[in-house]
């Protein structure tokens, strides 16, 4: 009787499961393209939900589970109208004719489709990632990169981005990443980027720019990617690795990596004229060799608990930054005052021990209203050490410094209502130094240096065409070196501007800014440092904050579905601009910096973005620029500067080429006119499923790119021509991989900060 029944069970179950079946289809545009991510629901008669899933990167789409009946089918898709089939589903499974959805100009608030990829969206732009673009990316950066979102420039070697409008700042799912953090995202796992510019609302109110990575989010499971890059024409590589483990709402990751570099090649031509009081003397410089040798290794260990209502992260970072080599051999001819050649040494070696340690809450509190908070401390213990050497002399210089830094900030983004919006921060960043100098010039300096920063930020929407938002704000710089008087600056900081819609397709602002900066803390002392046995190096403890002034305009449009447009014109006035300066002490050249002047600039940038077809996107940008220090006559500069991305995708291939113009321009600190060679490269890439291997080449066919720097300082003046084989005929290559364990998990984003701060007086 038993047997019977248990046999009785499971034919009902075999019966109950083979009368399930599966329901599969495509939705597609007007054009027959695949919609990836659209939102499939299938409902019973009575309009009940039963059952559900996405499309994938083609528009394909499968429901399983489904029993013999009448159902409706509703799909949906930002910017398009929602499309509805009535079906009867077989005793067997049933496969759908494509379901096309419609482009809809009106609907979602302002929502405009401006290509199969780009959503415009009343105040940012939705970019969806397409097929290609997912395809051949492996990290955050490849995927930006290959979006080509005009007005955004990211460098993937470097790991930077930056936006026409300012500093673009990264996130993920609403939350702030360092720039380097989007490094071991899973492009795959992106459903959508949003780049806003001038942000009024949310997380990113107060950013000139914000890129926000929409992922998706797993409970369970975890990974291990590793991925290596070397470079072929000198030594240089890269090798990292990450592991993440995520548990419910809590996820644990570790970074850990290493690089190194080491090179020759250094090659440098350089002419000085000294006026010392009485007499002149020229130096003629010729470089005869050089090493650079360094190496740095990292590591991570980050706990973050993720919910609707709040995330919360806490992560610890060690960073060890050795370089024992950064020397020059050099001849030097003399004449003037007096005629002889020589061979001079220039010995430099740096190293850095960095421990930090970091704690971030976002908190919703509300649909309206969310509050943000971040805790950074880190120390630092630096050393640095040089050997000038020039025929018999000798001159020493050595110093220690520990350096502590913390910053913190609180805000909150509150909406009043639809068309008012607050947003208010509170800020702080200090740093403690402590030098010990010996050698030539033997000293102890003792920095402490803070910043205090309020603002409070209100958007006011006038209509469907209009908005407007001034950010009125204080700082409060201080600081003091030992011994020295206090410096106590209050500043008025003010940001605000106005934004018209032409149409959902294009919107021009024009906007004021009232800033400032701070001296960089490595020229707050009063240490000496030797350069050779003419000049010396010096700091100054009374430097003035620099104050910015800033009026700008900026353009967005589409002209048609294939290209995209950003423009910007900034004039900028730097008031008690921080530059360098030279005069004469007791028969020697003294090098420090000084802030009595200003600086001025005015620049006119273009992006456009285009997409010729699914397989060959470009990005070109534009820019001109005019440097201008008015206190100096004849200090000027201006130049065009023009850049060119190509991507063209081959099945599982994809091959980049870019190209940029030589850039004439005006160096705001050293006030030199520097001239920047043009430069070219292409890189070739295959991508699996899991893993990614690319090769590389850049200026493959130049051997010498040169560097040209001139300035004019009255007492002083050089002109210098320098190269090296970092800059020219090098190749890489380079491997990724990841391994997936358990369920899948979002691939975490390496947010090592790996940067270095000192405020160490160096020779050079």
């Amino acid at each position: 009787m038993k047997r019977f029944f248990l046999y009785v069970l499971g034919l009902f179950v075999a019966l109950s499961v083979h009368a399930q079946h599966r329901l599969s289809g495509k939705v597609v545009d007007g054009k027959g393209g695949g919609i990836p991510s659209a939102t499939v629901r299938v409902l019973g008669t009575d309009s009940v939900f039963v059952s559900g899933s996405l499309s994938d990167s083609t528009g394909i789409f499968s429901v399983p589970g489904l029993k013999e009946g009448a159902y409706l089918l509703s799909v949906s898709y930002v910017g398009y109208s929602p499309g509805f089939v009535r079906f009867d589903m077989p005793a067997s499974d049933y496969v759908l004719p494509p379901v096309t959805l419609d482009l809809d100009d009106v609907m979602l608030e302002g929502v405009t489709v401006t290509a199969s990829s780009f959503v415009r969206k009343k105040d940012h732009l939705l970019v969806i990632p397409d097929r290609q673009q997912v395809r051949h990316s492996f990290t955050g950066y490849d995927l930006l990169y290959n979006l080509m979102i005009p007005g955004l420039t990211v460098d993937r070697k470097n790991r930077t981005v930056t936006a026409l409008a300012g500093e673009a700042r990264l996130y993920i799912n609403g939350v702030r990443a360092d720039m380097r953090e989007v490094q071991n995202l899973q492009p795959k796992d992106v459903e959508k980027v949003e780049f806003y510019t001038l942000p009024v609302s949310g997380p990113f109110a107060g950013d000139a720019a914000a890129v926000n990575y929409v992922t998706k989010v797993y409970k369970a499971g975890g990974y291990v990617t590793v991925d290596g890059e070397q470079t072929i024409g000198y030594t240089k590589g890269d090798y990292n690795v990450a592991s993440k483990v995520s548990r419910g709402n809590t996820s644990y990751t570790f970074f850990g990596g290493y690089n190194m570099c080491r090179y020759g090649g250094m090659e440098l031509e350089k002419k000085e004229d000294l006026f010392l009081q009485d007499y002149g003397i020229t130096c003629y410089t010729v470089n005869d060799g050089g090493l650079y040798k360094g190496s740095q290794q990292y590591a991570q260990f980050k706990v973050s608990n993720d919910t609707q209502k709040r995330n919360l992260s806490a992560f610890a970072s060690f960073v060890r930054d050795d370089s024992p080599h950064d020397d020059m051999e050099e001849t030097l001819t003399y004449g003037g005052h007096e005629n002889r050649i020589v061979e001079s040494s220039d010995l430099n070696g740096n190293k850095s021990l960095k421990g930090s340690l970091n704690l971030n809450g976002v908190f919703n509190v509300s649909d309206r209203q969310q509050w943000k908070a971040r805790l950074n401390g880190s120390y630092t213990k630096n050393r640095y050490a040089r050997i000038y050497l020039e025929d018999t002399r000798r001159s020493l210089g050595n110093a220690d410094e520990d350096l502590f830094s913390f910053d913190g900030y609180v805000a909150c983004s509150y909406r009043i209502d639809e068309k008012n919006l607050l947003y208010g921060n509170i800020s702080h960043f200090h740093n403690v130094s402590s030098s010990l100098y010996r050698g030539d010039y033997a000293s102890w300096q003792h920095l402490w240096k803070g910043e205090s920063l309020m603002r409070v930020d209100y958007t006011h929407i006038f209509s469907d065409k209009v908005m407007a938002m001034a950010s009125p704000g204080v700082s409060w710089i201080n600081y003091r070196l030992h011994g020295q008087k206090l410096q106590d600056v209050w500043n008025f900081r003010l940001n605000a501007w106005v934004r018209y819609l032409f149409s959902r397709k294009q919107w021009a602002a024009l906007g004021v800014a009232v800033g400032n900066s701070q001296p960089d803390i490595s020229y707050l002392n009063t240490a000496t440092q030797t350069v050779d046995f003419y000049q010396v190096k010096r700091g100054n403890p009374y430097l003035d904050n620099t104050q910015l002034f800033t009026v700008f305009g900026m353009y967005e449009g589409v002209f048609h579905p294939m290209f995209n447009v950003q423009g910007k014109l900034t004039c900028q006035k730097s008031l008690h601009n921080i530059h360098a300066v030279y005069s004469v002490e007791s028969g020697r050249l003294v090098g420090s910096y000084v802030s009595d002047d200003s600086f001025d600039d005015l620049s006119v940038e273009l992006g456009i973005s285009s997409r010729f077809s699914e397989n060959f996107r470009t990005n070109v940008n534009l820019k001109y620029s005019y440097r201008d220090v008015p206190e100096m006559s004849g200090l000027r500069e201006s130049g065009f500067f023009a850049s060119l991305d190509v991507n063209y995708f081959i099945k599982a291939f994809s091959v980049n080429a870019y190209a940029s113009t030589t850039e004439r321009t005006l160096d705001p600190v050293m006030l030199a006119y520097i001239k920047r060679p043009a430069s070219y490269g292409l890189s070739v890439r295959y991508s699996g499923s899991n893993w990614m291997a690319e090769v590389g080449t850049e200026n493959p066919f130049t051997r010498h790119l040169h560097y040209r720097e001139y300035a004019d300082y009255g007492v002083y003046r050089y002109s210098q021509v320098r190269t090296s084989r970092t800059y020219q005929q090098t190749a890489y290559v380079k491997l990724a991989y990841t391994f997936g364990f358990g369920r899948k998990t979002s691939r975490e984003s390496n947010n090592v900060d790996r940067s270095i701060n000192s405020a160490l007086l160096k020779a050079r």
